[in-house]
């Protein structure tokens, strides 16, 4: 029961991570390179390990989307601790049969480093693989590991940069439609007010006779909070405006 909440709360988190997009970015490809370049192997790629499929997040050297999870060297390499090396899959229990190894492109070796969340997920791998077997320095598989603590590192940051824009974008959704009623209801207010200010001109020449008091005190707040409401719209013209621009 506790592995398969595990296991769910793992796959939520390859969820999340896989509506990324790393493509555009160039410290993922960076580290792809390079560890293609300790190992010495023509591929590198940035995997994710979803429920029934491994999806190819980057790639350096061949271009793949996805592949089945169980012909996957990357499903058995998130339940190693550390680097998970593969000298020669010919002679591998785990792989030998598999139509990765038996059959075309004829995979022989592997190494791969989990990609580890900060909740202690194995979502997916760096690897490498080549069509030639290879005996690797421990060296190698630390510095395999580093770039994997590497990657996971951009790749939370990136993360975090997406829903950091997202947010940023509904907050400005949503000054954007307060504007927008602000602007409206700003020249709404003159309207009654206008009306006010007809009907008390009305009573002016009705009582130009007389002089009263209450009278030109209404006059006056009219014509303040007149003046409060023309700032308003002209305020909120010019923040709607720049927003439309």
């Amino acid at each position: 029961m506790i592995m398969k909440q595990i296991e769910t709360e793992r796959l939520k988190a390859v969820g999340i991570f896989d509506q990324i997009n790393f493509d555009l970015n160039t410290s993922l490809k960076g580290i792809l390179k390079l560890a293609a370049h300790i190992y010495d192997t023509p591929v590198a790629f940035i995997t994710l390990i979803d429920r029934a499929v491994q999806l190819f997040k980057m790639n350096y050297g061949f271009d793949v989307a996805v592949m089945p999870r169980n012909t996957s060297f990357c499903t058995y390499a998130i339940e190693t601790p550390g680097v998970m090396v593969v000298p020669d899959a010919r002679i591998d229990e785990r792989f030998y049969n598999s139509p990765l190894v038996a059959n075309a492109p004829n995979i022989r070796f592997y190494a791969g480093a989990p990609l580890t969340t900060q909740e202690g997920h194995n979502i997916g791998t760096v690897c490498v693989m080549d069509l030639n077997p290879k005996q690797v320095t421990a060296d190698q598989c630390q510095q395999l590991e580093h770039l994997s603590k590497q990657a996971m590192h951009l790749m939370e940051l990136e993360l975090a940069y997406t829903a950091l824009r997202r947010q940023m974008k509904e907050i400005e959704e949503r000054n954007k439609a307060l504007l927008d009623i602000a602007f409206i209801q700003s020249h709404e207010f003159r309207a009654p007010l206008s009306s006010i200010m007809g009907l008390m001109n009305i009573i002016k020449e009705e009582e130009r006779a007389k002089s009263n008091p209450y009278l030109s005190m209404m006059e006056e707040a009219v014509l303040k909070l007149d003046e409060k409401i023309h700032m308003v719209v002209k305020w909120t013209e010019v923040v709607h405006n720049t927003y439309l621009a």
